[in-house]
């Protein structure tokens, strides 16, 4: 009690620098536990199944000349003759692909983008529960759907749905068989609706005898102690047995422990994640890690300058019998105290917030002890490290002071100037380098966001054929557009984006080289839309009906992969003849490398149906395209798509990683200058006498301002030439994992050392500039 009472009544005393503390530390708190709780969640992705570490999802990869990889799925079938066949193992599920499905409640239709077709043994290999329904036989019918507990609530107003019935379109009528309880949201199996697996309709009609390939993902259960090796083992016996030996070397396995942190979930469901990369988990830890750091180096900072105006007192306090190892403890438990009301300001802010972080990172982290014991050390593993860090050298240095200088009023020789200074270099050497790292990350995403596709993008909308059902009626869909006067031209292609891949060969004989490539169909006039740059030949529209029945183009990757000068007119299997040889244009996010790329004339094969308009007139011409298509018969919502914003999701990540870097280093720059401006106060009050008789003097305000600040923004000077080769070695880092990046990063280091150095200078000239106003009359009368 007699210990709370003395450092009450210190902080009654110093309420300003006491108020510096604990904002510091209460930011510095903060956003540790942001960046904490966002890393373990990272860490703990798909890790909370009870046998995450034994479950196995084959994949066959596929790679082929010209540095195109990529993934097909195994045959569903491997599933039950693996559970016949093999010992090890204990149970396998296919999961598909999430799929697009509208159903109706009431009277209007309900789109979703989560239709997922599983089998019963879903529940079996995994933790999901059901907060209503049976999950022996949730699934066990063809007509079940199990809903996920949101889309309940949603639609049924937080009843028990089970037993009620929803119409979808193209399946027919079903009945809710069971609701979901939540799923974590770190966790890449996410789901609105759950149908069972129906090999007598689509996707899963075309598969029932493939011993190749299938729709969906074959998750498999290993027995304790059974091994991959084992199980790769089985697999070929079951393949070779069944005829589906085509693609057995090509199947790669991959752990559903590891799979999220590996980047092989982004392959199949990018949609829902964020993170998933080392380089993102790395970069949260070491922002929330130095922040913390910086917060740490303020209060050790601002309590050994207090020191010297506390001498006094650690002196008297020795006379009267205090040993070091009290002096030690007071100090230490002083800092624990401040520690400790920092901790409780930061997990309240961080429980008021959570809810708006997790909007912004796509995330739902919390701080709830209940569900997750091991939350609870963070804070208290948190309040250990900054009492241990932040205490330890202000209590030495308070306890070392000699007692026969303090009492003859000269100032204490604790050597602790030099460490101080290391501490302010330190500090701005880091907030330099995250303000200059903010500044390039947001550079690089706004680059890949505005990088030139290699295609016109403004004032073209695109509308599905497949979504519409309308590919057969193309022809008399692109007339009838036409007759809109505020539609410039039609055409069909696969741009802005190509899904699909083909195989072929060039060469004769043994020199045959195969090729895998990305290609789309597009009509005769495309080009007259997109603008694709003809580099060699020509696009469809200056050939003829008989040329046009054979005609590619490719881009120049394809030309370089082949090794061609002179591809016009080069024949590549399956009886395609190169006419046109275009530049690179990015068919997928820029995220990606461009590769080999075709576009093959094909009226009857193409998917999308594009149109330019004038720009005053979208709606207008939206609303008639709507008509057109209804009188075509097509009454369901359909999604009409602009290509300026067709990769716009695919930035997702880069965009909240810009904004909760943006939050973080803000919240380090308000720290690292409210230390300066809590040690500019505490250098001017020592130094006002200084001033005084500098002013008495004839010094000019100017050079008063100079005495002051000086050796702070010298401090500022050095931290700033060090951090420039550290930063810039570290970000260059980070850039390299991009295929297309900034590469003139001087600006964005110019522009974050003069803000620094502005924001320096007024912090340090507010203190001053009162200071040196003051009349030297009132600060030495009583010398």
């Amino acid at each position: 009690m007699r210990l709370v009472k003395y450092t009450q009544r210190i902080f009654k005393r110093d309420k300003f620098f006491t108020l510096v503390n604990l904002l510091g530390l209460s930011l510095g708190m903060f956003c540790f536990l942001v960046t904490a709780l966002y890393v373990r969640d990272e860490y703990t992705h798909d890790q909370w199944h009870e046998n995450a570490d034994r479950i196995y999802f084959p994949i066959i990869a596929m790679e082929r000349g010209g540095g195109v990889s990529f993934n097909l799925y195994p045959t569903i079938l491997i599933g039950d003759a693996l559970k016949e066949s093999s010992p090890g193992v204990e149970n396998v599920v296919n999961i598909g692909m999430d799929g697009d499905a509208q159903f109706k409640i009431g009277g209007d239709w309900i789109e979703t983008s989560s239709f997922v077709y599983t089998q019963p043994s879903l529940f079996d290999v995994f933790d999901f529960d059901l907060k209503y329904g049976n999950k022996i036989t949730a699934l066990s019918e063809p007509d079940n759907i199990v809903l996920s507990l949101e889309v309940a609530e949603r639609y049924f107003s937080g009843r028990n749905p089970v037993g009620e019935f929803i119409e979808f379109k193209d399946i027919g009528r079903k009945i809710v068989s069971g609701v979901l309880k939540p799923i974590p949201s770190n966790s890449h199996l996410q789901f609105e609706i759950l149908a069972p697996i129906d090999f007598n309709i689509e996707p899963y009609k075309s598969y029932k005898s493939n011993w190749n390939t299938g729709p969906g993902l074959n998750y498999i259960q290993l027995k304790e102690g059974y091994s991959l090796g084992q199980l790769k083992e089985d697999v070929q016996q079951v393949l070779a047995k069944h005829e589906g030996a085509r693609y057995a070397d090509q199947y790669q396995y991959i752990s559903f422990a590891d799979a999220y942190m590996s980047g092989e979930t982004m392959r199949f469901n990018s949609k829902n994640m964020f993170g998933g990369q080392l380089k993102y988990i790395f970069i949260f830890a070491l922002i929330g890690g130095l922040i913390l750091i910086v917060a740490c180096f303020n209060y050790i900072n601002l309590t050994t300058a207090r020191s010297l105006s506390r001498s006094k007192d650690i002196g008297i306090r020795k006379v009267i019998g205090a040993s070091k190892k009290q002096l030690v403890f007071g100090q230490m438990m002083e800092t624990l105290y401040v520690s400790s009301l920092a901790l409780i300001i930061a997990l309240i802010g961080l429980e008021l917030l959570l809810p708006l972080i997790n909007e912004l990172i796509g995330k739902g982290l919390n701080l709830s002890f209940t569900h997750a014991f091991d939350i609870l050390l963070l804070p208290l593993g948190l309040l250990t490290l900054v009492v241990l860090f932040s205490g330890i050298y202000p209590a030495l240095t308070l306890s070392t002071f000699s007692l026969s200088s303090v009492l003859k009023g000269n100032s204490p020789k604790s050597g602790s100037t030099v460490f101080r200074k290391s501490l302010i270099v330190f500090q701005f050497l880091i907030c330099c380098g995250l303000f200059t790292g903010a500044l390039i990350i947001r550079g690089q995403a706004n680059h890949m966001m505005n990088l030139d596709l290699g295609y016109n993008q403004e004032n073209i909308l695109s509308v599905s054929l497949t979504e519409t059902k309308m590919g057969e009626k193309y022809q008399a869909l692109k007339t009838a557009l036409e007759r809109i006067p505020a539609i410039d031209k039609v055409s069909g292609s696969p741009l802005p984006k190509l899904n699909s891949v083909t195989f072929f060969e060039v060469g004769e004989g043994e020199e045959k080289i195969p090729i895998s490539a990305f290609y789309g169909v597009a009509d005769k006039d495309f080009n007259e839309i997109m603008g694709l740059e003809i580099l060699q030949g020509t696009d469809f529209s200056g050939l003829t009906e008989s040329e046009l029945a054979t005609a590619v183009l490719i881009n120049e990757k394809t030309v370089k992969v082949l090794g061609w000068d002179e591809p016009i007119g080069k024949k590549l299997s399956e009886g395609m003849i190169v006419r046109g040889v275009v530049k690179d244009f990015h068919y997928s996010s820029a995220h990606n490398e461009i590769n080999t790329a075709l576009i093959k004339y094909g009226v009857d094969e193409i998917q999308n149906i594009q149109f330019s308009f004038r720009q005053r007139d979208k709606e207008a011409v939206k609303a008639q395209v709507v008509g057109v298509f209804e009188s075509f018969g097509v009454d369901e919502i359909f999604e009409m798509s602009e290509i300026s914003d067709f990769f716009t999701d695919s930035y997702n990540k880069e965009a909240k990683l810009v904004s909760i870097f943006d939050v973080l280093t803000g919240l380090l720059v308000v720290i690292a200058f409210l230390g300066l401006f809590a040690l500019s106060t505490f250098e001017n009050q020592l130094r006002q006498k200084e001033i005084g008789i500098r002013k008495v003097l004839g010094a000019s305000y100017l050079q008063l301002l100079n005495a002051l600040n000086n050796r702070f923004l010298i401090l500022i000077a050095i931290a700033l030439i060090i951090s420039v080769p550290i930063t810039y070695y570290l970000i260059n880092q980070w850039l390299s994992s991009f295929a297309y990046r900034i590469e003139n990063l001087s600006p964005y280091f110019a522009m974050a050392i003069v803000s620094v150095v502005i924001l320096a200078i007024a912090v340090l000239s507010i203190h001053s500039y009162m200071n040196a106003r003051k009349n030297p009359v009132n600060v030495l009368r009583n010398e």
